[in-house]
């Protein structure tokens, strides 16, 4: 009886967190809330606005078109056109997208279920709707941003993906080549809603060949990736580079190397997912062991050698002030001796590389992480938002590494983090701004 009613109050706890988490998501809608520097009136949304108008006078003529101004394909745009009813005034349209936003946590919520089963569904839901207190998913979704877009075909990819592999016993000939269908177009799609997401369609097709499939299904998906492809190899001759013409020329894409990114990436990273190293499996024997291996040696070596890269051949008193994630402005406002400052930050970097380190335990994991790092070394800004949230969505979709959810307190201290760095994003931004 005692339980019962112990369950009973937890229940309730629940649910009335869940609920102000889904008043605070909305309240911030209405109030015009802007927590990654590209909301607001005065923010993305004018160029939005404006790219849409320019596409409803005619989607092909205009995909070269210079007053086209995303760094993004225009796939986000040609849907709205064709498919959503409510773009004729900028008030309606922003409503439409966050209801389309808010599709996330539920596949979220789905993606939970299917990597931790026996998790109670209070938790689950609790965990899913935590993505709306990231300031980049809810500026994204009240001011009409792109990447929420890529993240729902991610999660619709990872659903697909766990639906065929849990049914392909079951499963037809028929029903095998229609999910794989389904599967190859929606991870296929998630690169014309946001091109760093590319790795997403090579992991779906690496997981689709290692598959105990026959092989005329391996050879139907790889036939289909290279179909879906082909819109994209069309419009890079269009614009004679990987992203839209005036995007290339303000960003510079690929034409330079930006030492201190892959650090600061790091630090956003760590940022990012700093709470779930209180909800990994990790124990001191698992500490020691990861510790003493091989593998902690090489990303020793790797690390001194990236740091004399970075003191010989970069500027850190001239670095410019955009992108570099939460730390860098943190470390500017706080620390005015550059010296000290360098120094500090490749503390930074090294705890932060660490950190990465001791959290995830899966290779396949790692791997989708070193790709971030580079990526960022030819790309400029880099912005907090490229990492969040998308680590924390795919911590509980296409990662590997596990986490141990058992201990409610853990994933309070999860909410009470994320709600701490919403509040901190937007205070941020309304002295900045």
């Amino acid at each position: 009886m005692e339980n019962q009613k112990e369950k009973i109050k937890q229940n309730i706890f629940v649910f009335s967190l869940s609920s102000i988490i889904l008043i605070y998501f909305f309240y911030g809608f209405f109030t015009n809330e802007n927590t990654a520097g590209a909301g607001g009136y005065n923010g993305d949304i004018k160029l939005i606005w404006q790219n849409l108008i320019l596409l409803k006078e005619g989607i092909v003529v205009n995909l070269n078109n210079s007053n086209y101004n995303d760094s993004r394909p225009p796939l986000s745009y040609i849907l709205h056109i064709l498919f959503n009813p409510f773009i004729y005034n900028v008030e309606v349209f922003r409503l439409s997208n966050l209801l389309i936003s808010s599709s996330i946590p539920f596949l979220l919520y789905l993606s939970i279920k299917e990597n931790y089963p026996k998790l109670n569904n209070g938790l689950s839901l609790l965990l899913s709707l935590t993505v709306t207190l990231s300031p980049y998913f809810r500026t994204t979704s009240f001011w009409a941003l792109g990447e929420n877009y890529g993240i729902i075909f991610l999660l619709s990819s990872y659903l697909t993906y766990t639906s065929l592999k849990k049914n392909l016993i079951n499963f037809k000939s028929f029903k095998k080549f229609l999910m794989i269908f389904f599967l190859c177009l929606f991870s296929s799609l998630i690169v014309y809603f946001d091109q760093k997401l590319i790795f997403v369609p090579l992991l779906v097709l690496v997981l689709l060949l290692k598959l105990n499939i026959e092989v005329k299904f391996k050879i139907y998906s790889i036939i289909l990736f290279f179909i879906f492809s082909l819109p994209y190899f069309y419009l890079m001759n269009l614009w004679g580079s990987l992203i839209p013409p005036s995007a290339n020329d303000a960003r510079d894409v690929g034409s330079s190397i930006h030492l201190f990114h892959p650090g600061y990436c790091l630090t956003i990273l760590t940022l990012t997912i700093f709470p779930f190293f209180f909800i990994n499996n990790i124990n001191l024997e698992r500490f020691k062991n990861k510790i003493l291996n091989k593998n902690f040696i090489y990303i020793l070596i790797l690390f001194l050698i990236y740091t004399l890269l970075i003191l010989s051949l970069g500027d850190f008193e001239n670095l410019r002030i955009d992108g570099k994630g939460a730390f860098h402005k943190i470390s500017l406002i706080l620390i005015k001796n550059s010296d000290i400052r360098l120094i500090f930050t490749l503390f930074s970097f090294f705890a932060s590389i660490i950190f990465i380190y001791l959290i995830f335990s899966n290779k396949f994991d790692l791997f989708i992480v070193v790709y971030f790092i580079i990526l960022s070394l030819f790309t400029f800004p880099f912005y907090q938002e490229y990492l969040d949230p998308i680590l924390y969505i795919l911590i509980f979709s296409f990662f590997k590494s596990r986490f141990n959810f058992e201990n409610k307190r853990k994933i309070y201290f999860l909410i009470f983090y994320y709600f701490i760095l919403s509040l901190s994003a937007k205070y941020y931004y309304q002295i900045t701004l």
